[in-house]
Formats: structure tokens, C-alpha cells, sequence
């Protein structure tokens, strides 16, 4: 008797049948989807959160170029020959969303930020904040918010080239642990260049 089971069984085999219950097939499969979607879920997650790593990045990127542009615009204008004051608010207020605070080089002095040299030069800044750079500053002391006109001496324009010139600087911090394993200090740099009127 047990001899015509496994014949059977055989015969079931090898004309396409198979020996294995329906219900035990159903959970082979359901085992296998398992095993399938723990292989790709993390693939998945990690490509899309890099996704939204990459999209915070262009947004940032986006708004301190919006907020150097206006900024520096705002520094060729006749009414900010003896203030950084109104360039301050104004990319402060562009770069709304993002911590921008002036940069305390840019003072009286410093050097041109396409071009740096000396001791007052763009700095670097901590993370999850902008630094804006105004170059020829007019702010007398450190910190350059606070101390933003000079009564007496102008903006230091150079008669030759007659540029002003912002940059802000934002250091980024990817969401994704995985992303900020691979690249800890993203540095997000825009300078605008305008010619003074």
C-alpha cells in the first residue's frame, strides 16, 4: 500500500501535478512575498528618503540665491552707500524659512568673497544656519547686525570695477541618517555680484 502512495505521488510529479497541498502553496507564496518585500523595503526607503534629502537641498539652494540676489541689489543702491542696514533686513526677510544672520567678517575691510585674502573673509557656518556676506561692508564692529551704518565713511566701491557684491553661505543637514553618514557638511554657497548705480 505505501508503495502505490509514493508511485502515485511520483506519477502526480511528473505529469505537472503536484504533491503539495493548496493551502501549504498559499503560504509558500505569502512566505516569499514576505522575504521579497524585506529585501527591497530598505531600498525603497533609503531612495526616497534621499529623494527628499535632495529636494530640501535644491529648495535651500533656491531661496539664499533668491535672498544674495535681492540682497545685492539692494547694496547697489545709492541709499545704502553708508548702511548695511536695509541689505541685512532684506535677506534676512528672502531667506525666510532659513536661519540667515550676517557673517562677523563682514565688516569694514574685508575682502571680496569671489576672491578671498586677509582675515576678513566668508566663514563657515554651524549647522542649520546661513551666514550672509556683504562685501565692501559698511558695519564698524563685530556683531555686524547690530553696528550696520557708518555716519561718516561709504561704502569702499572700487572706482575701476564698481561691483558689490553678497554671498550667503548655508550649512545643510541631510534628514536621512544614511545620507548625513555619507556627507556630513554640505555647504550651500551663492554669491551675487551687481554693478553699483
Amino acid at each position: 500500500m505505501a508503495g502505490q502512495l509514493s508511485m502515485r505521488a511520483l506519477a502526480a510529479a511528473t505529469e505537472g501535478g503536484s504533491a503539495v497541498k493548496p493551502h501549504d502553496r498559499r503560504r509558500s507564496q505569502r512566505s516569499q512575498a514576505l522575504v521579497e518585500f524585506s529585501l527591497v523595503a530598505p531600498i525603497f526607503l533609503i531612495i526616497m528618503f534621499a529623494a527628499i534629502d535632495i529636494g530640501r537641498l535644491l529648495y535651500a539652494y533656491s531661496a539664499i540665491s533668491s535672498a544674495a540676489r535681492d540682497g545685492a541689489r539692494t547694496a547697489s543702491l545709492q541709499v545704502s552707500e553708508f548702511s548695511d542696514c536695509q541689505i541685512i533686513q532684506e535677506v534676512e526677510l528672502v531667506g525666510q524659512g532659513f536661519p540667515v544672520v550676517m557673517d562677523p567678517n563682514s565688516l569694514v575691510g574685508n575682502s571680496d568673497p569671489n576672491n578671498p585674502s586677509g582675515s576678513l573673509q566668508p566663514s563657515t557656518p554651524p549647522a542649520n544656519v546661513g551666514y550672509a556676506y556683504i562685501w565692501p561692508a559698511v558695519a564698524t564692529a563685530d556683531p555686524p547686525d547690530t553696528n550696520c551704518t557708518s555716519p561718516v565713511s561709504p561704502r569702499a566701491v572700487s572706482q575701476s570695477v564698481k561691483h558689490v557684491a553678497v554671498e550667503v553661505q548655508y550649512h545643510f543637514t541631510p534628514l536621512t541618517p544614511f545620507v548625513a553618514g555619507l556627507i556630513p557638511n554640505i555647504i550651500v554657497k551663492t554669491v551675487s555680484v551687481v554693478t553699483t548705480e
